[in-house]
């Protein structure tokens, strides 16, 4: 029964602390809040990018000010 209220006790702490850790993978944007700021800063460049005459250096520059505001800047690397 001891074992039980430990591990009971290390799963319910682990459920608690794991959301605290926000998360850029735009594939979860369902569940939080700073990976859905980073999908629609990369849905913004997508559209943008698809524009004829579109100025590719200042898209590449809005979408990393655009990461950075959402705290995201490693998620500038989908440009590559």
């Amino acid at each position: 029964m001891k074992k039980f209220a430990i591990v009971s006790a290390v799963a319910l702490l682990a459920g608690m602390i794991t959301p605290a850790f926000a998360d850029c993978d735009t594939r979860k944007a369902d569940e939080d809040k700073q990976a859905h700021a980073a999908s629609k800063c990369y849905d913004e460049y997508l559209s943008r990018k698809m524009n004829y005459g579109a100025d590719k250096d200042e898209l590449r520059a809005n979408f990393k000010a655009c990461n950075e505001k959402a705290g995201c800047p490693q998620n500038t690397d989908l440009l590559k």
